[in-house]
């Protein structure tokens, strides 16, 4: 049984910089590049579309 990763923290241009399962891990890389528009989301199997978790507009 594979488990999806419930945290991903992607780039502007659809670039993924972490995909796992610690949100504490995930909010690190949004942190560290949050000057670079880095978007987290939450893809928890109950999301019927992966909602952003934090974003800097």
């Amino acid at each position: 049984m594979d488990k999806k990763p419930r945290y991903s923290v992607m780039l502007d241009g659809d670039r993924t910089v972490y995909s796992g399962n610690s949100r504490f891990v995930a909010w690190t890389f949004w942190l560290m590049n949050r000057h670079r528009r880095a978007i987290a989301y939450d893809c928890g199997v109950w999301v019927v579309e992966p909602a952003y978790w934090i974003r800097v507009v």
